[in-house]
């Protein structure tokens, strides 16, 4: 069976604490990121939601406060360790995306926000087989990602003026995600992207981006399950 990677020391209790302040102080790239969250998910109370690479589970509590029954899970014990902490009242497991604990039809939808370009394609894949085992049929799937053809991506790939992730071993493109997708027995619905949350760059990028991927910073894809 496949498995996950493990994330490098770098994801250590100062990255946990962190991501969890990102969230809690809602900054602009934190609102940037629930934003398409909401959009791509439409989340209504009563929902079963799986918050895949929940991290401290910033997503998994947002979610929450919309009446949904979310659930994250996390590869990382310190992540899950961190995100029941913060929020005690919600359901946090550790686990691999690839072997999830759950019953067949789960869940009503199931979220993926800065999670796919920490996994190459045979592990998304096999990914997308456990979610259509726990998803409803009919059930959707939203992936919230980074764009390797945007400005800042490119530069972090040259090294210049920021540094790139390590662990960001599977960024896609659009058309990459939606063949993953696709191969994974999914239907992608809608495929977009958002700008970025720099107030001069985000200016650009609302003229260039319908033109230019150099300008689409997040990419946002709706699946359903076939």
């Amino acid at each position: 069976m496949i498995k996950l990677r493990r994330a490098p020391a770098s994801y250590d209790e100062t990255f946990m604490d962190t991501m969890a302040s990102e969230y809690l102080e809602r900054t602009p790239w934190t609102e940037l990121r629930l934003e398409a969250v909401r959009d791509l998910l439409d989340p209504r109370p009563g929902e079963r939601v799986l918050d895949l690479g929940c991290a401290a589970g910033a997503i998994t509590h947002y979610l929450s406060t919309f009446g949904c029954e979310a659930v994250g899970i996390d590869l990382m014990p310190r992540a899950i360790e961190k995100a029941r902490t913060l929020f005690p009242d919600l359901r946090f497991e550790v686990a691999d995306a690839t072997d999830l604990p759950f019953d067949p039809a789960s869940f009503d939808k199931a979220v993926a926000a800065d999670f796919v370009e920490h996994i190459e394609d045979d592990v998304f894949l096999a990914m997308c087989a456990e979610l259509r085992r726990v998803l409803v049929p009919g059930g959707t799937f939203a992936i919230y990602a980074p764009n390797p053809r945007h400005l800042i991506e490119r530069l972090k790939e040259r090294e210049l003026v920021l540094a790139q992730n390590p662990t960001h071993i599977g960024l896609r493109d659009a058309d990459h995600l939606r063949s993953v997708l696709e191969r994974g027995g999914f239907r992608v619905l809608r495929s977009e992207w958002r700008p970025s949350f720099f107030r001069g760059l985000r200016a650009v990028e609302k003229v260039a981006g319908p033109r230019l991927d150099l300008f689409r910073y997040r990419l946002c894809v709706l699946a359903q399950k076939r």
